[in-house]
């Protein structure tokens, strides 16, 4: 087991617990995981499909709990060896092929290989159904003890990630019975949970521990144990995410419906599917709809930043994800001043968790608010939906919100009056850092010395000014012309002091932050370059900085890292001190190409593609270590990070949708190319099914030495055009 990340030496006990949010628990011995999701349970097993208790992250969740730690199969005592295991497109199943290690039954050699284990993985709801099927290929029949060993402890999510707890509920005895079983707890919350296990044959002993199973298996005949295990619940009214009924907008396409993104290249294309499958897959339902959840295994539930740059990524495809985002995190907007979970009014949340250590306000993630960026990204992505549905009824709906939104980023979200956002820690169990790098120590000075609050980053003033536009952009749509007018200078005004105050000159940069006394911090990272995704850089010196941002000190040729080698907090193995984040490259790749440099953003665009080679199904990770490619191995991976990840998922479609020049103008039927341009590595692209003003479009790109084409290949009433930079 890796040790955890250095805490800060001047937190207190209660400030661990914000510490340990972002510092992921320790890294497991074993690298590959499988990971299945469906509402708000998901099964985090190792290569076999068991849940050793060597491995601290497996096990079956709801609810932020851990249902089921061990699940393990055993043939005459032997753990199985893996063969293969696949995860299907279809939502919450997987097959795993395993064998046998060598054996010696009575007087009988078996030999590894001999007999064939096909374990079946299907997460429906809060039901886990695991179809064990073994086949014999020895030359006789042979005679097999199949184990299965069990367990539950119930632990918190956060108790799982490492925090230490005075005091737990009980668990309760474990009734174990040869067609049966059940494990359940008793919470400090006064929740009983419990888990219910039923065999398919008997089992023909059953012991405190586990259960065994006298199979005869003939030559090439299967032999199959069915395991079906459902978790439940009593005493508590959960933020219940599987209810349906909500109105419209509720499942993701699917079939002939789901959207095409296909190239010439099998391995990209692949890349693609699995990310838009991951993103079906990370969706929970909630009341309001559709809502993509952060990462396995460390942030299944709502999150705001997280789902709202998630819901950006893919809007083109899936405005449907936006929209339930979107209407969610309004429905829990803050209305009223709570120093414990940070809320304020106009707030939109950071994370919202629910288990034992949550209802028990052992953690202010209730929901928890302490954020600085989700309030402006909700207006931006607002934005962005009515930009692509043309649903101005959805918008009138939220204008409240925005406004109140807006509201705190003028007020609360600006408190000493600056006009700049600015964030410090209220609640004392609160995160110190509230950006998107929330670790403790990712906002640092030149000499390392870490920034004292309230910490003004440099991106999240772009996201500001791109929020003011916005706000501009809706007002006007519903015929407010003042109020528009307003936002506009609002947005104008705030470039203005935010190129006196964070431009860096010697460094054709931006500083990442101004601490609390309005000192630059002077650290070149991936901040700078969100502030091109936002559009707050003047054109004349665009350039500058994504030039700084393609150096070798920051520019990896695997993705850009989050801060420079030169800087003093550098270090490649950690979480955002000099690490690479695929939609952090993302977001950097969609500003160099909204500056019109689509050849760059193209680059980045292949080297995530190169990523995803090197992880199984092509899955993108959280994030992977900053170290410099080198020719012929891959990245190193950082050990313990989500997959699959939502924003990660989304990483590739940002960056497509930027080197196309996507405009969307759904109120005049208009699709806007702003001088797309294919990367060198790619010939041809055909994108299906995405949706603009309730239109199904389809288009073709081809790529040949006199540049870009594109042809409308559906009938649609959008028209489509394609403009010079």
């Amino acid at each position: 087991m890796t040790q955890m990340p250095p805490m800060d030496p001047s937190q207190s006990h209660a400030g661990e617990i914000a510490d340990l949010y972002v510092l992921q628990g320790s890294a497991s011995t074993s690298v590959e995981k499988i990971t299945l999701k469906h509402g708000d349970a998901f099964l985090v097993a190792d290569a076999r499909g068991d849940l050793p208790e060597s491995e601290q992250e497996t096990g079956l969740f709801w609810h932020g709990t851990r249902f089921l730690r061990t699940c393990d199969i055993f043939l005459t005592g032997q753990p199985l060896i893996p063969l293969s295991n696949s995860i299907s497109d279809e939502e919450g199943t997987c097959q795993i092929d395993l064998t046998n290690p060598f054996l010696r039954i009575g007087r009988e050699v078996v030999y590894q290989g001999t007999i064939h284990v096909r374990r079946l993985l299907a997460l429906k709801g809060r039901t886990l159904t695991q179809r064990v099927i073994l086949t014999n290929f020895h030359e006789e029949s042979l005679h097999v003890k199949m184990g299965l060993k069990l367990g539950a402890d119930f632990r918190d999510l956060f108790e799982v990630r490492g925090i230490e707890r005075e005091q737990r509920g009980e668990v309760q005895p474990t009734k174990m019975g040869r067609d049966s079983a059940t494990l359940s707890y008793l919470g400090l919350d006064g929740i009983s949970r419990e888990t219910t296990i039923t065999f398919f044959p008997e089992a023909e002993q059953a012991v405190m521990q586990g259960l065994f199973w006298d199979l005869h298996l003939e030559r090439n005949q299967p032999v199959e144990v069915r395991i079906t295990i459902t978790l439940s619940s009593r005493g508590e009214a959960p933020l219940e995410l599987e209810r349906s009924g909500i109105g419209r907008y509720v499942h993701l396409p699917r079939g002939e419906d789901f959207p095409i993104v296909s190239s010439n290249n099998v391995f990209f294309n692949r890349m693609l599917t699995r990310g838009m499958h991951d993103l079906e897959m990370m969706c929970a339902l909630t009341p309001e709809g559709l809502y993509p959840y952060g990462g396995i295994p460390w942030y299944v539930c709502p999150f705001g930043r997280d789902a709202l740059i998630t819901s950006l990524e893919f809007m083109p495809w899936f405005p449907q994800v936006a929209r339930g985002t979107l209407a969610f995190l309004a429905a829990h907007q803050g209305t009223k001043v709570d120093t414990f979970t940070e809320e304020e009014p106009g707030r939109i949340l950071h994370e919202y968790r629910t288990g034992e250590m949550a209802n028990c306000r052992e953690i202010p993630f209730i929901p928890y608010y302490g954020t600085v960026d989700a309030t402006p990204l909700f207006i931006i992505a607002l934005e962005q939906y009515l930009r692509w549905s043309g649903d101005l009824d959805f918008v009138r709906t939220l204008w409240p919100h925005a406004k109140a939104a807006a509201r705190w980023m003028q007020t609360y979200g600006d408190p000493d009056g600056d006009g700049f956002l600015e964030y410090a820690k209220v609640s004392e169990t609160g995160l110190v850092s509230q950006g998107w790098k929330d670790s403790w120590d990712a906002i640092s000075h030149a000499d390392g010395e870490l920034a004292r609050p309230p910490v003004a980053l440099c991106e999240v003033q772009g996201y500001a000014y791109a929020a003011n536009l916005a706000m501009s952009y809706m007002a006007a749509r519903m015929q407010q012309h003042d109020e528009a007018n307003q936002w506009a200078r609002a947005a104008k005004e705030l470039r203005e002091r935010f190129m006196k105050a964070f431009w860096w000159p010697e460094e054709d940069c931006f500083y990442l932050a101004l601490d609390g006394e309005k000192r630059p911090c002077q650290v070149v990272s991936s901040n700078a370059g969100q502030c091109l995704w936002s559009g707050i850089v003047p054109e004349e010196v665009a350039g500058g900085v994504i030039a700084r941002l393609m150096r070798p000190d920051i520019y990896t040729e695997w993705g850009v890292r989050t801060l420079s080698t030169l800087a003093a907090r550098y270090n490649p193995m950690s979480y955002h001190n000099g690490s690479v984040w695929p939609h952090d490259t993302a977001m950097v790749g969609a500003g160099f190409a909204r500056y019109g440099r689509k050849y760059e953003a193209g680059e980045l665009l292949g080297h995530l593609f190169g990523v995803s080679l090197y992880y199984g199904g092509s899955r993108l990770p959280e994030l992977f270590c900053g170290f410099s490619r080198v020719f012929g191995y891959g990245p190193t991976r950082y050990p313990v990070a989500c997959s699959p990840q939502s924003w990660a998922a989304g990483a590739p479609f940002l960056l497509l949708s930027a080197v196309l020049g996507f405009e969307p103008e759904a109120e005049r039927h208009q699709l806007t190319l702003r001088a797309p341009e294919l990367p060198e590595w790619m010939d041809n692209l055909v994108l299906g099914h995405m949706w603009l003003g309730g239109q199904d479009l389809h288009l073709r790109f081809e790529r040949s030495a006199h540049g870009t084409s594109v042809i409308l290949t559906s009938e649609s009433e959008i028209q489509v055009r394609v403009l010079p930079h």
